[in-house]
């Protein structure tokens, strides 16, 4: 009986860190997944006249403008350095 208890206790600890690791690390993969919703600014009418909005985009480039959420969608800009709203941003995906 004692020599199953020591065989099985230290089986069933390695068991359980195991799952504990595995689980741990899918949870900071789907936080690093997570988005941020970030200031972008919509020319209202042209590039020195910004708008901001709260929208879910990032800089980098994929392939795809990010959009405002409006009825009739407007594409988003982030300011550059001489306050103007041209610099490019991308829709998440």
């Amino acid at each position: 009986m004692k020599t199953i208890v020591k065989v099985i206790l230290p089986v069933l600890a390695f068991t359980l860190a195991s799952a504990a690791a595995v689980s741990t690390n899918g949870a900071k993969i789907k936080e690093s997944k997570k988005t941020v919703l970030i200031t972008g600014f919509i020319q209202n009418p042209n590039p020195s006249n910004c708008l901001s909005v709260s929208v879910d985009c990032t800089t980098v480039n994929t392939g795809q403008s990010c959009m405002s959420s409006e009825a009739t969608p407007r594409q988003v800009w982030k300011k550059n350095a001489a306050n103007a709203c041209v610099d490019n941003l991308f829709k998440v995906i």
